[in-house]
């Protein structure tokens, strides 16, 4: 915090960089960020997108002060590993679909439909091969740049699309249908952390940490309520 103080002291403009998981459908980083900037608005952030493995890379290299991203590997003692949510997953189809009718859905019963992937041109085969190996998906995969690439590719049933952290359902009207994905009658299950370097020296990482597992948290209760 000291080194950060003289920084600022010397001229230098505070700031924070953080690793977003580029296929994230949820709304609780942005209001994270919003909060954030409005109790700290002399400090800049800079917001960094990946897929998984490009974002463990960012923060391993230091390129990155925190990042938002799925859990893959067991916890490492090197990091701060804070836990924002574990929440249910979900997939995409055409409201038009015949799947759309489903009260839940099987990774083998998507064998047939080709799996859209939010995913940049050097990650695609490693998160082909995670959502085959791991996750389940048989079929074909195809590659969206941005979750609005992906989903106006649902929506002209192209394929389906997993949905990444998100429990709320989808702002696009009554032309996407959001359905639960599970292995027979159990649900599958992501979780979602923030990562960060013990040795980050950034004082700001821990605040906005803090708010980040807020707004989660939030999210947890008002979906609760509304069930």
């Amino acid at each position: 915090m000291c080194a950060e103080a003289a920084r600022i002291a010397d001229g230098d403009h505070a700031g924070l960089t953080i690793g977003y998981l580029r296929c994230h459908a949820g709304n609780e980083f942005r209001r994270a960020l919003e909060a954030f900037s409005a109790k700290r608005p002399d400090v800049s952030v800079t917001v960094e997108y990946g897929n998984h493995e490009e974002l463990y890379a960012m923060l391993r290299t230091g390129q990155a002060d925190m990042v938002l991203n799925d859990q893959r590997r067991a916890f490492s003692d090197e990091y701060v590993n804070l836990l924002l949510t574990v929440c249910r997953s979900f997939v995409e189809v055409s409201a038009n679909s015949p799947l759309a009718q489903l009260e839940r859905i099987s990774p083998q019963e998507l064998k047939n439909f080709p799996c859209i992937l939010v995913a940049s041109t050097a990650q695609r085969e490693t998160e082909q091969e995670y959502y085959r190996q791991v996750v389940g998906f048989q079929g074909e995969f195809l590659y969206a740049e941005n979750l609005e690439e992906a989903r106006l590719m649902v929506i002209g049933r192209k394929g389906f699309m997993l949905v990444e952290g998100a429990d709320a359902p989808p702002a696009t009207g009554t032309s996407i249908a959001r359905i639960p994905l599970a292995r027979g009658d159990e649900p599958i299950l992501r979780r979602y952390c923030a990562f960060w370097q013990k040795r980050n020296a950034n004082p700001f990482v821990v605040e906005f940490a803090g708010l980040l597992k807020a707004q989660f948290q939030d999210g947890k209760q008002q979906a609760a309520n509304d069930a």
